[in-house]
């Protein structure tokens, strides 16, 4: 065994070491493979081709120059090792002559062209490489022919291939003398693809990029057979798509497709060389740049076309990999494929990297992801009737009540409320029904309607535009009309008292919830409203229809007259952010509903605009039209984080609709309580205020370091959101196209407020606030924009006029700014100065000497003492200078100019190139370094020519000399330059003069540097500078001359000091100031407010020092404005001073208006850049209320003086104008028609009139009438014909609202009103055309009527359901067939049957689901009261039994039941105490609701109730007429057929009863003319003794059938037990079992409940279930009696019609009984015994019970183990 063991121990180590020896073979064989040689071999090859490259770039170079300096043929081609190498590259090329130079040897290829390609060889000899430049220059040209011809012998063979050319040239004997070129390009698809695989992996290997490819098929035939060369020859690919600047790379690939780079390279002449070793497949690439392109664009696969949704693009190195494609969230990857060479697209793995060589696009498709996403939002419930009440008990409190002091204050009655204004669905107190906003409407093809109060119902789908302005920077709504706060984030409540000594009780009139979540579908990037969850996830409501979130929190003090059991008046608010990124796709929001809906992109645009109270209407947006397009978008725009809040209001109380449905990348809904957050906006302008877009910026929190984007839209508006408190840095990272971005920055600071809220301001490096526009936004203008138009040559005055600006801009209140400004700069705010400057600057040799001496300095470049080097400082700092002006648009440009001359800097903005040295340009006869002053300016009027039209032109010549060369021709007309060389030329000079005469410019300056006798004759030069020129000479002897001269050049240019400046402006009589206080205002290039000045001493003084502000009368009594400086201030360089106050238009200007419309027209420019609520972009100076524009002058004249060089200016403004707040409003006739049988066309007149004019005869009974000789503005024929042609309407538009007349106490106002008459005629007159005005006064409505039209009588049957819910009622009257009542009137036999009408069933349905009593009521007309047979049919419930009663009694036979109908009888009636028996009458009806009009001559009553009566109710009030105790007591007694009814919905505006009219205001006034048809009146108010007076009542009682089931608890053999418990589940709607809870009273006598049922046996003990309803249930016992075992299964069984069955757990029943229990019982009284099995006897009372039995198996497991332990002992030791 031992043996056998060693054995085996033995062989295991063998193996072992075998194994080791093997791998460390393996190992050895993998890393020591021979590498280096091949390392070596291939660094050989690379410097054997450079040191090729550079001997050829050399050659090239020497060559070159030796072209152009020599002329000898025979030295040329001596000093030429150039032309030996290109020898043996290209074909073979003749001998160079002198005939045929070097530089055309590659295009003399005669044999190549007269033998065809791939036919004989040509043969001609060639130059051998010399090894060296001393051995070529040493032989002749015949020797080196002659070696050539001797030694080597080359051929070529050329063939074109397309518009490729492939050239191959072989030393002789290198392959067969008859071996043909054979070259075919490779098309086939899979050959490329191999090929293209090839080549990318060695792009990868080698990291270059792939532009394209090209493959061809090289090789040699010899009689059809393939032959190799024995030697490499040298191969040439001329394609025109490769030249000689790009970069290519020649591959071989091999039978196995391996790529082998060639070593090729480009040519000279755009040729592809390299040298082959052998023949076959051969790749050209032509390579890429140093970086790859790629484009992924992602699809969604769903759609068919598949749409974009996502495009990034990814700038890689060649090389580099793409393995991560998942950067659209919210979308699963399906698949991908990537472009290739051929155009195509190849399927690629999502899950694998992949190397990218060339430019490519990568398509991703993708399936949206769906899931429920949750969103924070605010509900706001307004409670708009809490109560009236008050110490007095007459205030009215409700939601609109409230103030919000962020929108404008409440102005003619213009307020937005909750709920409508219409007095007769009393949704609203009195008290707030006098609030109207009339805007026009708009239609649902988005076309203007007409004119609808936005308090009121528009009646239909039309909505109103215009009331929401926007969200400010703090996230606060505005409006543009006063309203209660719709969207205040706080709770506002009153202490509400019935009356004074009532207790208090707090009740909300706005109550905010921030606790509710709005739950979305979300697919994708589309979100769509699902509904909306409460605090406790609990299931509110869903889209759609019956949009009532907040009706669990419905305030019971809620008075609201809708009665439709919802909580109806409520806001919603929820803000989304979202980016676009790499975003492409749908970009929108959808809204369908009612009412409010308005939805704001980053606060400031309403891109959805729903106002008003409206039935479901629908807007859609585009977001892209706002954005921008993604293709345009730059990095910083798609970093920017947006924000779309959407207001929604149900603000009408009826149905309530909310479908909302939103497409947006990323999209995050903002948490109600997020960290307090705010933003900042500002405009990014011009100088003039116009916007400017792709200005781009970074804000960077300077303690987290974590930065935001944002670029400035079309507007140039640029918008930061969700700042938190803290500091930030504000830089402009790009500057919009043509504009210079700022090298500054500004300091953004994010501070609370005392509650907490965030604002944030904008400061400038020095600490002060940036500045703003006149409507408050802030501006950052950049420093380039349109400047001041350039000078007329020969008309430089115009540069002396100090620049000055007046303009108007018109505010909200109707009001104007009037502003005039005045600045020292030759360019201002509103025009930059635009300029052009040239240097002209001298690089002939003497500029080398020093600024004081002839003496040359070596480092003249560097040495300060140089001419050179002081002559460019010079011109730097003045480029530096001209560049910090603000006011200034510079661009600059240089020559260089010595012999000849040449452009160093071509016209720019930013960075100039200077000359860096001496003697640059020679001539062909003269040497560098002389002073030709023509040339200098020649290639300055080039210059000149190319600049911008539109700027100033400055030239600035400097020289160290006079002219000593100028150009002249020979006698072959060829120039060249001519001249003294070494001193002054008077030619030459004469000659510059001539070219300057030539030029067009604005300034010319000489500018002398160095000694002043080096250059006597340079300052002669501007005399013949253009006439109009302003020119000058100056001498720069030394450095601070130079600046000097500099200095005056530019102020010359930018600058116009003055002194003893006054502004004054003179008003017209049609303006007046609106504030006495006069702003004054100093801004400085940047826009920074100057708070100090400097006197005439240089010392820092406040403004109000230097500049005074008054007003004054003059001669005339014409009130002036007058700005005046101190007389010896001198205006300072790049300030702007400005003078603004506040006009408004006289009561002249309105009666002036009036009577004679606008006589003025604004002068041009004379628009605020910026005026309240303008956006640059859109305004200008020419786009306003004053350019050009009809109106008023705002002043006779208005002046600016000022001195200048002793000489004093005045200078006039610009005159604006004004227009009146001419308000109009419009006026709307409808005519209607009883029956539309009666129609015909009519004439109507409108009429306007007034109750007030100079006439003091003129009154309310006695108004003047206007037309349009009164007042300009009124139509000259105001009648109209109204026909179905017109639809039996027309609108008077733009009606003055105003009428002004002159008394001797002055210009008096007053309203105008308006009403329309029919024009009465024969068709019409059997007709009374009762006219109708609006509560706005804006309507005449003329309905068409017969008279004495009363209400019709009826009687009402009401129907009840008790113990059923809504939905089961709507089945009752939705089923077939339906529910109906069958009545039969027994005095005239007539028969009526009574349906529910389905569609009305929500509207006329009254009642609660959780009392489960609702009525229906039918009012059935010209029915009489009396006796009824009642009958009904198919209203019985399966499950329910019904009891029928009607008027009180219980129907037993519904077969046969007759009633009589109902009297209604009057509890109380109060005489009202303002009410008394006279005529004529007028009374209030919301105090009273009963009037009776005693009719004379005994005819009757006029009876009018506030609602309709039915007839018995109608009986009990003419009992209540003639009651002579407690009623009216009128004699003699009324009679029902002599009482005539109306209601508050029978009187419409106007009733004709009899011969008299009756009038209602609309609102709460009923007035009775003084007809003598009235003899007696009387009102009062009355009260039913019932609240519910239908003649026939009906109720029906469901009462569900149910169960009792009774737990009998037994064992096996029938014992009964106690104690055993049961939980007991039945199934709900969604198929779910739900745990049954059961409540009982414990022993404190508190409720409480319990899950589960204690079976109790007792006798006459009750059933443990009790009125089981009808369901599903089981029971599952968990607690079984003591000594019993756990019943395991489920009881199932269900309850119908109160019969109780066993069932399985589908519900099936069971055919059998289970074994373990058994149902009886009938009649809604059930036995359930259950049994259980024993587990053991209890024992009986003193016995031992089981622990005998337990003490003896303990003794029996101890033998047990003893015996196992004994047996082992004997096994071990028998072994």
């Amino acid at each position: 065994m031992k043996s056998r063991n060693k054995k085996r121990l033995l062989a295991l180590v063998l193996c072992m070491v075998v194994a080791i020896s093997n791998s460390s073979f393996i190992f050895a064989s993998e890393t020591g493979q021979a590498e280096y040689p091949q390392e070596a071999e291939v660094q050989t090859q690379d410097e054997a081709v450079a040191d090729d490259m550079d001997v050829a770039a050399y050659a090239a170079d020497e060559g070159q120059a030796v072209a152009e300096e020599q002329t000898a043929p025979v030295e040329q081609v001596a000093a030429e090792p150039v032309a030996e190498q290109e020898a043996t590259v290209a074909a073979p090329a003749e001998q160079p002559t002198a005939e045929t130079p070097a530089a055309e040897q590659p295009t003399t290829e005669a044999p190549a062209a007269e033998t065809p390609a791939a036919q004989e060889p040509a043969a001609a000899p060639t130059e051998e490489t010399a090894p060296a430049a001393e051995n070529v220059t040493a032989e002749t040209p015949e020797e080196d022919a002659t070696q050539a011809e001797a030694e080597n012998q080359q051929l070529t063979w050329s063939q074109d291939v397309g518009d490729t050319t492939v050239n191959v040239t072989a030393e002789a004997g290198a392959l067969p003398a008859d071996a043909q070129l054979s070259v075919t390009e490779i098309t086939s698809e899979d050959e490329v693809k191999e090929i293209e695989k090839a080549v990318e992996e060695k792009a990868i290997e080698e990291q270059f990029s792939i532009k394209n490819i090209f493959s061809y098929d090289i090789k040699f035939l010899v009689n059809g057979s393939e032959v190799q060369p024995t030697t490499p020859v040298q191969v040439s690919v001329d394609t025109p798509e490769i030249t000689s600047s790009e970069n290519a790379a020649v591959l071989h690939v091999d039978d196995n497709n391996v790529a082998e780079d060639m070593k090729g390279a480009v040519d000279g002449e755009g040729k592809v060389v390299f040298d082959a070793p052998h023949f076959s497949k051969y790749v050209i690439v032509q390579k890429g740049n140093s970086k790859v392109n790629v484009t992924i664009e992602y699809y969604d696969d769903t759609q068919s076309p598949k749409t974009m949704i996502y495009a990034s693009k990814k700038e890689l190195s060649p090389g580099e990999s793409i393995s991560n494609y998942d950067i659209a969230d919210n979308w699963n990857i399906n698949s991908a494929q990537k472009s290739n060479a051929t155009g195509g697209f190849d399927w690629i793995s999502t899950s694998e990297e992949i190397q990218v060589v060339s430019d490519c696009t990568i398509k991703v498709y993708c399936d949206p992801q769906y899931e429920r996403f949750p969103g924070s939002t605010i509900f706001y419930d307004y409670t708009v009737k809490a109560g009236i009440g008050g110490i007095l008990g007459n205030s009215y409190y409700s939601f609109n009540q409230l103030i919000n002091d962020k929108s404008p204050r409440v102005s003619e009655n213009k307020k937005l409320i909750a709920g409508t204004n219409d007095p007769n669905n009393g949704q609203n107190y009195p008290e707030y029904q006098k609030y109207t906003i009339s805007l026009p409407s708009s239609l649902p093809d988005s076309n203007v309607g007409p004119t609808k109060d936005a308090n009121n119902y528009t009646g239909g789908d039309s909505t109103i535009p215009g009331l929401l302005k926007k969200i400010d920077d703090k996230e606060n709504v505005i409006f543009n009309y006063a309203e209660p706060g719709f969207f205040v984030d706080s709770n506002y409540s009153i202490n509400y008292r019935a009356s004074w000594n009532s207790r208090a009780e707090e009740r909300f009139l706005r109550k905010v919830y921030k606790n509710y979540t709005l739950v979305f579908d979300r697919n994708g990037d589309t979100y769509t409203l699902s509904g909306v969850e409460d605090g406790g996830k609990n299931w509110v409501t869903g889209a759609g229809n019956n949009f009532y979130p907040l009706d669990k929190v419905l305030p019971s003090y809620e008075e609201s007259e809708r009665g439709n059991n919802h909580n109806n008046y409520f806001g919603m608010r929820y803000d989304v952010t979202f980016k676009i990124g790499d975003y492409v796709g749908p970009l929108n929001y959808k809204f369908t509903g009612d009412d409010d809906l308005w939805v704001v992109l980053d606060g400031k645009k309403i891109v959805i605009d729903l106002g008003g109270i409206h039935s479901a209407a629908t807007g859609n947006v585009d977001l892209w039209n706002y954005i921008g397009q993604a293709a345009n978008l730059t990095e910083a725009q798609k970093q920017q984080t947006h924000t779309l809040t959407i207001l929604y209001m149900e603000r009408g109380a009826g149905a309530s609709n909310c479908e909302m449905k939103f497409t947006l990348p990323s999209a995050k809904i903002q948490q109600v309580d997020k960290t307090k957050m705010t933003n900042i906006s500002f405009y990014k302008t011009d100088a003039e205020g116009k916007g400017l877009s792709g200005a781009q910026f970074s804000l960077t929190n300077d303690t987290t370091h974590t930065t935001m984007l944002a670029a400035s839209d079309s507007d140039g508006l640029v918008q930061f959101q969700q700042l938190v408190a803290g500091t930030y840095t504000l830089t402009e990272t790009q500057a919009p196209k043509d504009y210079v971005t700022p090298t500054t920055s500004w300091k953004v600071k994010v501070t609370a407020d005392g509650s907490g809220d965030l604002s944030a301001r904008i400061y400038l490096a020095d600490g002060t606030e940036l500045g703003t526009l006149t409507s408050g936004e802030y501006q950052i203008i950049n420093s380039a924009s349109t400047p001041v138009q350039p000078p007329t040559p020969g008309i430089v005055e115009t540069k002396k006029e100090l620049s000055h600006e007046k303009y108007i801009a018109k505010n909200e209140d109707g009001t104007y700014n009037l502003t005039l400004n005045v600045s020292g700069a030759v360019g201002s705010e509103s025009y930059a100065n635009k300029l052009n400057v040239l240097f002209v600057m001298d690089t002939s040799n003497s500029m080398k000497r020093r600024m004081n001496s002839s003496k040359d300095l070596d480092n003249y470049t560097t040495n300060s003492s140089s001419r050179f080097y002081n002559q460019q400082k010079a011109v730097e700092d003045a480029v530096a200078k001209l560049k910090s002006k603000k006011n200034v648009d510079a661009q600059f440009a240089v020559v260089a100019f010595d012999t000849q001359a040449g452009i160093k800097t071509n016209w720019t903005k930013d960075s100039i190139t200077y000359p860096t040295s001496v003697g640059n340009y020679k001539s062909n006869n003269w040497e560098a370094g002389g002073t030709n002053y023509q040339a200098g300016l020649r290639k300055a009027d080039e210059l000149l020519k190319k600049g911008r039209t539109d700027a100033t032109k400055i030239v600035v010549f400097l020289s160290d000399g006079d002219p000593t060369l100028y150009y002249d021709t020979n006698f072959f007309g060829k120039e060249y330059v001519n001249g003294s060389g070494s001193e002054y030329d008077s030619n030459a000079m004469a000659k510059a003069q001539t070219q300057l005469g030539t030029m067009s410019m604005n300034y010319f300056y000489t500018v002398g540097v160095g000694p002043e006798d080096s250059y006597k004759h340079l300052s002669s030069l501007i005399s013949s500078a253009p006439s109009g020129t302003v020119k000058g000479s100056y001498n720069g002897t030394d450095s601070s001359n130079l600046k000097n001269a500099f200095d005056s050049i530019i102020r010359d240019a930018t600058e116009l000091l003055c002194t003893e400046v006054t502004v004054t402006d003179t008003l017209t009589d049609e303006v007046e100031l609106a504030d006495q206080t006069l702003q004054v205002v100093v801004k400085d290039e940047d826009g920074k407010v100057i708070k100090k000045l400097k006197d005439a001493s240089g010392s820092a003084v406040d403004v109000s020092k230097i500049i005074t502000v008054s007003t004054a009368k003059d001669s005339a009594g014409k009130t002036q404005i007058i700005m005046r400086f101190k007389s010896d201030y001198k205006l300072e360089s790049g300030y702007t001073y400005y003078v603004t106050a506040k006009i408004q238009p006289t009561t002249k200007a309105y009666l002036k208006y009036q009577n004679e419309s606008y006589t003025d027209t604004g002068d041009e420019n004379t628009d605020e850049y910026l005026g309240k609520d303008k956006k640059p972009g859109k305004d200008t100076k020419n786009e306003g209320t004053s350019s050009e524009e009809n109106g008023f002058y705002s002043n006779v004249s208005a002046n600016v003086t000022y001195k200048y060089n002793n000489e004093t200016y005045t200078k006039p403004y610009a005159k604006p104008v004004i227009q009146v707040d001419a308000s109009t409003v419009s006026h709307t006739v409808d005519k209607k028609w009883e029956n539309d049988s009666d129609k015909v066309a009519v004439d109507v007149e409108l009429k306007a009139y007034v109750t007030k004019a100079a006439d003091s005869e003129i009154n309310d009974d006695n108004p003047k009438y206007l037309t349009s000789e009164d007042v300009k503005t009124l139509p000259t024929s105001m009648k109209v014909n109204l026909s179905g042609t017109n639809q039996w309407t027309h609108t008077w538009d733009n009606l003055p609202d105003t009428y002004y007349y002159e008394t001797t106490d002055g210009i008096k106002q007053t309203d105008i009103h308006y009403t329309v008459e029919e024009v009465q005629t024969d068709a019409t007159k059997a007709f009374y055309g009762q006219v109708t005005e609006s509560s706005d006064g804006m309507t005449t409505t003329i309905l068409n009527k017969k008279k004495d039209q009363e209400d019709k009588p009826f009687i009402e049957v009401t129907k009840t359901f008790e113990g059923l819910t809504k939905a089961q009622i709507k089945e009752l009257a939705d089923a077939n067939p339906p529910y109906t009542i069958t009545l039969i009137q027994a005095e005239t036999n007539t028969t009526k049957q009574l349906v529910m009408d389905v569609s009305k069933l929500n509207d006329i349905l009254k009642g609660s689901d959780d009392k489960k009593v609702w009525t229906y009521t039918w009012k059935l007309e010209d029915c009489l009261d009396g006796t009824y047979k009642v009958s009904e049919s198919n209203y019985g419930k399966d499950g329910y039994d019904v009891t029928v009663t009607v008027n009180g009694q219980q129907v037993t036979d519904s077969n046969d039941f007759s009633v009589s109908t109902k009297q209604a009888s009057i509890k109380e009636y109060k005489q009202s105490r303002n009410t008394t028996m006279c005529s004529p009458k007028t009374f209030s009806i919301n105090k009273v609701n009963l009037i009776v009009a005693k009719l004379t001559a005994n005819e009757g009553y006029f009876v009018w109730t506030n609602t309709p009566v039915s007839i018995s109710e109608r009986k009990a009030i003419v009992k209540l007429i003639s009651d002579k105790t407690n009623g009216i007591r009128f004699s003699p007694e009324a009679e029902l057929k002599k009482c005539y009814f109306y209601s508050g919905n029978g009187i419409k505006d106007t009733l004709v009863f009899r011969n008299g009219e009756i009038k209602y205001d609309g609102q709460d006034k009923l007035t009775f003319d003084a007809s003598k048809q009235w003899s007696m009146f009387a009102a009062g108010t009355y009260t039913f003794t019932e609240t519910q007076n239908a003649e026939i009542q009906i109720t029906n009682t469901y009462l569900e059938q149910t169960a009792d089931l009774d737990l009998i608890k037994t064992s096996v053999s029938g014992t009964k037990f106690d104690g055993a418990e049961f939980k007991l589940y039945k199934k709900n709607d969604k198929g779910e079992y739900e745990l049954q809870k059961f409540a009982y009273t414990d022993e404190s006598g508190k409720d409480q409940t319990r899950e589960t049922i204690q079976v109790i046996n007792t006798d006459k003990s009750e059933a443990e279930l009790k009125n089981l309803q009808s369901g599903q249930y089981y029971l599952e016992e968990v607690k079984a009696p003591e000594a019993c075992m756990l019943l395991a299964d489920k009881i199932y069984f269900k309850q119908e019609k109160g019969k109780i069955t066993l069932t399985d757990k589908g519900g099936k029943v069971l055919a059998d009984s289970p074994t373990m229990w058994t149902l009886s019982g009938t009649d809604g009284k059930y036995t359930l015994t259950v049994q259980n099995e024993i587990l053991y006897s209890l024992p009986s009372a003193g016995g031992t019970g089981i622990y005998l039995y337990m003490i003896g198996g303990i003794l029996l497991m101890f033998a047990a183990v003893w015996i196992l332990y004994k047996n082992k002992c004997k096994e071990v030791l028998e072994k």
